[in-house]
């Protein structure tokens, strides 16, 4: 009995600190295995909110540019508070056409379109009509948006004041744009037009 107790001390001594230390080691290990794995969440936590940051950024600055264009307007329409304007006058004005970046026969065209209504407001009721000068062939042609024969469409136009409208003209591949005509017309009647010269 004796034997096997000094046996036993011996073993254990001999398995003392360095043993310890390897095994304190290992629970050490295990738990800095556990930080990388709850960390791999935490980054991928911080990736998802870095993602959000940026798109929440790209959307700020879109209304930034949106609100930059009402202010604009705002002053615009402020400039324009009719003042002994004549009942049922019609306007178009800031008529912009520009090439979308992402086609070459593409143009996005915004315009506002006023309406003095007088003291009883009542709706005006007509559409866009645009009357294009193209370079085809080395030939200038004209060509109507919409067709006679086509429907307004998105260029329908229903205001009691003012209204801004916005669409895209489709040109066919090889022609180029020189000029367009903007007529407002209420039935065949045209109320107002304005030209815009690229």
């Amino acid at each position: 009995m004796l034997l096997a107790s000094l046996i036993y001390l011996l073993a254990h001594a001999l398995r003392g600190p360095e043993v310890r230390d390897v095994e304190a080691l290992q629970e050490r290990l295990a738990q800095l295995e556990m930080q990388v794995v709850q960390g791999g969440g935490a980054l991928s936590s911080l990736e998802m909110t870095h993602s959000a940051n940026r798109q929440l950024a790209d959307e700020l600055r879109v209304l930034a540019g949106d609100h930059a264009v009402l202010k604009d307007d705002l002053a615009y329409f402020m400039r324009l508070v009719p003042v002994g304007a004549r009942e049922g006058e019609v306007r178009l004005d800031r008529l912009v056409l520009r090439q979308d970046p992402s086609s070459p026969q593409r143009y996005r065209f915004s315009v506002l379109v006023g309406y003095q209504s007088g003291r009883q407001p009542q709706e005006f009721s007509a559409s866009l009509q645009f009357v294009l000068t193209l370079v085809r062939d080395g030939k200038e042609v004209l060509q109507s948006f919409p067709e006679r024969n086509q429907e307004a469409g998105d260029l329908a136009v229903k205001t009691r004041h003012w209204v801004r409208k916005e669409g895209v003209l489709e040109l066919k591949p090889g022609d180029r744009l020189k000029k367009a005509e903007l007529r407002l017309m209420q039935g065949r009647t045209l109320r107002a037009s304005t030209v815009f010269t690229l």
